[in-house]
């Protein structure tokens, strides 16, 4: 597998236009500008901006409306390819030349045989289960590194197999349909919406909600009884998911904005790496615009399911999480109360009904 320095593409941006072809009208030591490469013009509506670290980043003031663009997330929409393919061109525009690295799927289990095995079928003692946990805790770092990218929503957004509109509304409309039976019964609504007669309202079939402009801010992940005026889970039905999250996978809770998203940037990492380990079908990503990311996987056996709440803990999931299918949800559109910053789809990947 072929790896590529993503700073020393970042730096190299001014070289990847020159490849292209783009002349500048104005140049100073820290900023170029000049007509935009993608849509034209002929005043200087296109910059390049030089960061401390080296690194330039381009702002398109005009058509495109582009901003903070990073050298390989202009040539993805220079030449209208997947982000994935822009990492190779902008290197191949620049003059870099990749190296080997570590394959993105480990080949190598994460424990031995004997303790893989255990972990499968629930066998061996609780000492045999607290020393693999202990050995993915200590191996959590170089288990996620494979995984981690600093385009992770790019990354996301390309591998989605749909194509991931901008409105929210949209996008949450697009989680309960391709997600849920039309005649399942959801619940939606805001946190404390349940367990009055008054909260009926918020459980209906999937093809109700369909009708409504704008879906509450949140879902459950489980289907309810018709009739149901509770969010317990005495009321669910079906538990067709699971969901993996984690706020502190930085090894604290994230504070800054920096933290936010280097948190984020390892659950999207920790998504990938459980998605391959443990074979999990991914259905849905959604970034929270908090702490984490909320991904929806199909609900595994129940053999697996007590396998994954077992070593939980020690990926730094929260294990609370993964089985309560009646704890609410947040759909595209959620306004997070710490950043007042609306949640937004990642990934979508729809079910066959």
């Amino acid at each position: 597998m072929k790896n590529y320095d993503l700073d020393q593409i970042d730096r190299s941006f001014p070289a990847i236009l020159a490849a292209i072809g783009w002349t500048a009208t104005k140049r100073t030591a820290n900023r170029v500008e000049g007509a935009c490469p993608i849509h034209g013009g002929t005043h200087p509506n296109f910059h390049l901006d030089r960061k401390p670290d080296g690194k330039w980043i381009a702002t398109c003031r005009s058509q495109c409306g582009g901003a903070g663009w990073t050298a390989t997330r202009f040539v993805a929409e220079y030449l209208s390819i997947p982000h994935g393919e822009a990492i190779a061109k902008a290197a191949e525009l620049a003059g870099i030349s990749p190296t080997e690295s570590t394959p993105a799927f480990p080949k190598r289990s994460i424990c031995n045989d004997d303790h893989a095995a255990a972990l499968r079928e629930q066998q061996g003692t609780e000492a045999h289960r607290q020393a693999i946990g202990h050995t993915i805790a200590r191996r959590r770092a170089s288990l996620l590194s494979p995984y981690l990218s600093r385009e992770w929503h790019y990354d996301l957004w390309d591998a989605s197999p749909i194509l991931i509109p901008y409105e929210l509304d949209e996008q949450a409309h697009l989680v309960a349909r391709h997600l849920f039976h039309p005649e399942e019964n959801l619940w939606m609504g805001d946190e404390k919406d349940s367990g009055q007669p008054r909260h009926a309202a918020h459980f209906r079939p999937r093809e109700e909600w369909q009708k409504e402009t704008r879906l509450p801010p949140r879902i459950a992940a489980g289907t309810f009884h018709p009739g149901s005026t509770s969010r317990g889970a005495e009321s669910l039905s079906l538990t067709p998911f699971i969901i993996i999250e984690s706020d502190d996978l930085i090894g604290r809770k994230p504070e800054t904005p920096e933290e936010r998203e280097e948190n984020r940037r390892q659950c999207a990492a920790l998504i990938a790496f459980m998605r391959d380990t443990f074979k999990l079908t991914l259905r849905a990503v959604i970034d929270t615009r908090g702490k984490s990311l909320h991904a929806w996987f199909d609900r595994p056996s129940p053999a697996a399911l007590q396998a994954l709440a077992t070593i939980a803990e020690y990926l730094a999931i929260d294990a609370l999480v993964i089985t309560r299918a009646h704890n609410p949800f947040r759909l595209p559109g959620c306004i997070h109360a710490s950043t007042e910053q609306p949640a937004r789809l990642c990934f979508l990947n729809p079910r066959s009904f």
